[in-house]
């Protein structure tokens, strides 16, 4: 089996698996990622523990990343800059908050730097921050590009590794799980279970639940994942994108907006487990899941869901839960 690379081990491991209550025919397994830590917590940390390997073994003076203005996977790359003496620019989409809170405020107190974009600046990302990094060379400044969410075929070994850990956690557990689902944004959590999925021949289906764009959208960027890793690893893997489960129709407002089931199914869950969902990823796909079980769309018995992560994009939005 492939050996997984070197690391720096930021994130805080092996996060526990829990059985949800309230299950009927379905029962609903929690890994909760979201303990990964708290100022680097959710899915976003394993991923950059790749990532930001990389920018040290390269010399980056400092790292430049991109997301909306509440991104999670932003605020976490700020401090694991700071935690390796990494400057840190942002690119967030939006603009400055009069108040700020959540994410955005505790960019702006670590001292990350930030560069507002447009929507429609947005689109043009990867270039904006290939020229930002050029003109940093220029100024003699060494600067490592980490793309949006960390999916790529790098940030994918941290959920390589995650699958592995999963595995392990429950043949000691003996927990017959079916199938393993997770919310999808950038695409690199799906990319990263899937391949340890086939690295490790297993049985076990991934699932994820689109928090926007669509499917198709997600079949061609995780195959695309898929195919930068088997080219950099030396890999052929007997993949196409009908292998590539996404299930539709849950993105609701769209990115990062909620509306009253977003609310509601956070209410339910956090006043029955003592969890809280993030709206932006975990309570979009939770519904989704829950809608998939209710409509017998599902066929396993036995579903591990990822809790990514997320927690401090939940503030922003305290009006709409009062």
């Amino acid at each position: 089996m492939l050996a997984i690379p070197k690391s720096l081990n930021l994130t805080q491991l092996k996060t526990p698996i829990i059985e949800l209550s309230g299950q009927n025919k379905t029962r609903i397994w929690l890994k909760r990622d979201d303990l990964t830590g708290i100022e680097l917590s959710g899915n976003k940390i394993r991923k950059l523990d790749f990532l930001l390997q990389e920018a040290i073994e390269k010399k980056a003076q400092g790292i430049i990343t991109c997301g909306g203005l509440q991104s999670n996977h932003c605020r976490a790359v700020a401090y694991a800059g700071v935690k390796l003496g990494l400057e840190t620019i942002l690119f967030l989409r939006g603009t400055p908050e009069k108040q700020p809170t959540g994410n955005y405020f505790l960019n702006l107190l670590v001292g990350a730097t930030i560069h507002y974009v447009t929507h429609e600046e947005y689109l043009e990302i990867d270039s904006i921050m290939e020229k930002k990094t050029q003109k940093l060379a220029e100024q003699g400044k060494q600067f490592y590009i980490i793309p949006e969410g960390g999916s790529n075929e790098i940030g994918a070994w941290g959920y390589i590794k995650c699958f592995y850990e999963i595995t392990e956690q429950i043949e000691a557990k003996n927990i017959p799980i079916d199938a393993i689902a997770v919310s999808t944004g950038s695409g690199g959590t799906h990319a990263g279970l899937l391949l340890g999925k086939l690295l490790k021949n297993s049985d076990i289906d991934i699932i994820s639940i689109n928090v926007c764009d669509d499917a198709e959208f997600f079949k061609d960027r995780i195959y695309g994942i898929i195919k930068k890793f088997e080219q950099k690893y030396d890999q052929n893997f007997d993949i196409n994108k009908k292998n590539i489960l996404i299930y539709d129709g849950f993105t609701g407002r769209g990115y990062g907006e909620i509306g009253d089931r977003e609310v509601e199914i956070i209410k339910k869950f956090v006043r029955r487990e003592g969890i809280v969902l993030d709206p932006v990823y975990t309570a979009k796909a939770y519904f989704g899941l829950e809608q998939l079980i209710s409509q017998d769309q599902l066929e396993y018995k036995n579903i591990l869901f990822i809790h990514t992560g997320g927690i401090f994009g939940i503030f922003p939005l305290a009006k709409q839960f009062m």
